[in-house]
């Protein structure tokens, strides 16, 4: 009893680790994510928790979840980012290593579809270093098989975590029954169908590996045909790049004197400012332009003050009296009564439609 009570301990302790490093992945952080996930899989090791010669119904509730450690720890390496192709070489090789872990692991336990694992045996058979062209290990109708079944499997478990939530909050007892299902019977049911839908992740992303790999090996060798040709070029001394004098750049210009017809020869030394960008650079920061369109707009503001006080008392036509409210003011009344008469006029002398006309346009015989 006191080695089962140590056991159930470190197998809770060993899933609280795996929760927190499943965060990290889902959280864009594979590489802190790599380094917890590895330290758990030794303890795993350590406390031997699975076994060759086990089915899934030996494994326990608490332990099950772990199943899937090697899954998250492939996912982790295949999201590191990378600079060098040789890198992402490195992380891709030991993405299938777990991914065929995983799977290797779930066939073992007899919960891997059939088949998935028929699948996953035409995987295995793939050579990742030799391996010339991916199209041939891609069966598209198999993959939107995965597709819909995952999710109608995404599905169900939606709704087997709905049923828990339920039960927490009707605060169930885990042996009381709802649905056909008590506490521990619904937890596992969850982690199966978890476990059923990363091994269909699983086949997907070793089937991008498999597409990707011919790139970066093709990166790879540009790579070390560029550092070739430079090492060619450097010689002896390194490869690197003769260094920068640090004298200015001289030009000669040498020109004809049309009238002795003697050659002047005028010598320009070329400063670092001929190697300015070809388009105009900014003169100003944007704070000293806001700056200068604050105090553009503030003194627009005040000159149009200025204007509408000056023709406040100016001549204006009598409705537009009427809408400033001066229609009482005798002067400008007046005022309007000549500028009405003489727009009446231009309007008479110039009647609607008097203007060109399209119509007028081109040969009149025609």
């Amino acid at each position: 009893p006191l080695y089962f009570f140590t056991m159930t301990q470190q197998t809770t302790t060993l899933a609280a680790r795996f929760r927190e490093a499943q965060g990290l992945v889902e959280s864009n952080d594979p590489a802190q994510a790599v380094e917890k996930l590895e330290g758990l899989q030794k303890d795993v090791s350590a406390v031997a928790l699975f076994s060759s010669n086990e089915s899934v119904e030996d494994v326990s509730n608490a332990s099950l979840p772990l199943v899937a450690l090697d899954h998250h720890l492939a996912i982790a390496y295949s999201s590191i980012p990378t600079v060098k192709p040789k890198e992402r070489k490195r992380n891709l090789l030991k993405a299938t290593d777990h991914f065929s872990a995983f799977l290797e692991r779930l066939s073992l336990l007899e919960i891997l579809d059939p088949e998935y694992k028929q699948e996953y045996d035409e995987l295995l058979q793939v050579n990742l270093e030799e391996l010339a062209s991916s199209t041939s290990h891609m069966n598209r109708e198999a993959k939107i098989a995965r597709f819909r079944a995952k999710k109608e499997l995404q599905q169900q478990l939606d709704a087997l975590q709905s049923l828990r939530d339920r039960r927490h909050r009707l605060g169930l007892e885990s042996e009381e029954e709802m649905d056909g299902h008590d506490d521990d019977s619904l937890v596992r049911t969850l982690t199966l169908k978890s476990l059923t839908i990363s091994s269909m992740e699983a086949i997907d992303e070793w089937q991008q590996i498999i597409r990707e790999f011919p790139m970066v090996e093709m990166q790879i060798k540009m790579e070390e045909q560029r550092g070739g040709g430079d090492a060619r070029r450097g010689g002896d001394s390194g490869g690197g790049p003769p260094p920068r004098s640090q004298e200015p750049m001289k030009l000669t210009h040498i020109t004809k004197d049309n009238m002795t017809g003697q050659l002047n020869i005028r010598k320009e030394e070329i400063r670092s400012q001929v190697f300015r960008p070809g388009w105009n650079q900014p003169t100003m920061s944007l704070e000293e332009l806001g700056d200068r369109e604050m105090n553009e707009a503030i003194e627009r503001e005040a000159r149009q003050k200025v204007a509408e006080e000056n023709n406040k008392d100016g001549p204006r036509r009598y409705d537009q009296l009427v809408k400033d409210g001066m229609e009482d003011n005798a002067a400008l009344v007046e005022a309007s009564a000549k500028l009405d008469r003489d727009w009446d006029d231009w309007k008479d002398q110039n009647p609607k439609g008097s203007g060109n006309k399209m119509g007028d346009r081109g040969d009149r015989n025609f």
